[in-house]
């Protein structure tokens, strides 16, 4: 009989104790209950799902955390269009008096200073030679004539300083009234994302478009000539008093989360949330400023968190 009672005694105080060993990695925070009314009411109380992950695994595997905190949306247009030459950047080379090319000292392609002979051309009425000069500093990107031929006017020769461009870009009517010179404007190249501003808006000749110009400064020869360019221009900034990253963004149980971080625990926390720029979006209610969140990697929080609620179904 003594034996049977001290067989019964551990085995309620094993089921007594076993919950606190249960869901390694995953917590269910649940009210304190000491009344037995509450007892039976625990299933409908609101409990929080944890994930527990020690501060060397979220190191490994690359979890990051930011501080809730004020920050300003921005509203943006795409543009597209593509890179051309300012009219102030190129040149056409004439004759000043009719004659024949006697010689032409530049070939396509290379690059003339202001001033530099670019041809001698022997004049009919005096039979002697005089000099042309290149009237900007640029490259021969066109010949239309060649040594030997007569010439009366017609162009010879078109330089290009190709040290400046435009950026051009169509504005419709739509976004007439949204798109001004002086606007902030990211170009996405091929060679990379520029930051820069509209430098002016010109009407198109019969065409029911505007055109917005932005100057490149191409010493480096970044751009080319012709390249298809997309471009957000940026049209309106809101300050928000509390924003978060949209990376930080997950759903969890139906609803837009971020995982709040204190310590080794991270917690789904749900939100209410207002406007978004697609980098960040604001937050109208369920998190503080100053609060820690994930910013980097949230997906792993939520995938543990999934994991452990499937363990514990089965």
């Amino acid at each position: 009989m003594k034996n049977f009672l001290v067989c019964t005694f551990t085995l309620l105080i094993s089921i007594v104790t076993w919950p606190a060993f249960a869901g390694i990695g995953h917590a269910h925070l649940h009210s304190p209950a000491t009344e037995p009314s509450q007892q039976l009411n625990k299933q409908t109380e609101p409990h929080a799902d944890v994930a527990i992950i020690p501060a060397a695994t979220a190191e490994r595997v690359g979890i990051q955390v930011a501080h809730a905190a004020a920050g300003v949306i921005t509203r943006q247009l795409p543009l597209y269009g593509e890179i051309v030459l300012p009219p102030q950047r190129q040149a056409v080379v004439r004759a000043r008096f009719p004659g024949v090319i006697s010689q032409l000292k530049v070939s396509l392609g290379q690059q003339v200073k202001r001033g530099e002979v670019l041809a001698l051309i022997e004049s009919n009425d005096s039979l002697r030679s005089y000099p042309l000069q290149a009237p900007i500093t640029g490259i021969v990107l066109q010949q239309f004539a060649n040594e030997g031929e007569f010439t009366a006017g017609e162009p010879l020769l078109a330089l290009s300083d190709l040290s400046e461009l435009w950026a051009e870009f169509k504005v419709f009517p739509a976004m007439r009234h949204q798109v001004q010179a002086g606007q902030a404007i990211k170009l996405e190249t091929l060679s990379g994302a520029y930051d820069s501003v509209i430098s002016q808006l010109l009407p198109a000749s019969g065409q029911p478009y505007l055109l917005a110009n932005v100057t490149l400064d191409n010493r480096s020869s970044h751009f080319t000539l012709g390249d298809r360019l997309r471009a957000l221009v940026t049209v309106e900034t809101i300050s928000a008093a509390l924003v978060v990253a949209n990376t930080a963004l997950q759903t969890f149980e139906g609803e837009p989360v971020v995982f709040v971080q204190n310590g080794d625990q991270y917690q789904p926390r749900a939100l209410q949330l207002g406007r978004s720029d697609g980098l960040v979006t604001e937050v109208l209610s369920g998190l503080a400023a100053g609060e820690a969140y994930v910013v980097a990697n949230s997906y792993l929080v939520k995938a543990e968190l999934e994991k452990s609620a499937a363990a514990h179904q089965h």
